[in-house]
């Protein structure tokens, strides 16, 4: 049985219900209106997106490297460029 959100149009009230696959409207549960009608609302992000404590520690960890890497580089790039241009060291 899924989770639907519902929107009550007297109340403006929104509420979630567990109910039956298919269900349109439903008795508001501020006001008791019959008027409610489902509305769309977000999923939750899938499992693999959500990364463990440790996950996300190893994935600073690799950005780390992958940010002194490229600062290496461009220092290097920087050096060769003043070198070929006779600026110095």
């Amino acid at each position: 049985m899924p989770i639907y959100e519902f929107a009550c149009e007297r109340c403006g009230s929104r509420f979630e219900v567990l109910v039956e696959a298919g269900t349109t409207s439903i008795a508001c549960r501020n006001c008791h209106a019959e008027r409610t009608r489902r509305v769309y609302s977000a999923q939750g992000a899938p499992f693999k997106l959500v990364k463990t404590p440790g996950e996300a520690r190893r994935k600073e960890r690799e950005n780390a490297t992958l940010r002194e890497r490229a600062k290496q580089r461009l220092a290097d790039a920087r050096r060769r460029s003043r070198q070929a241009h006779g600026e110095g060291p």
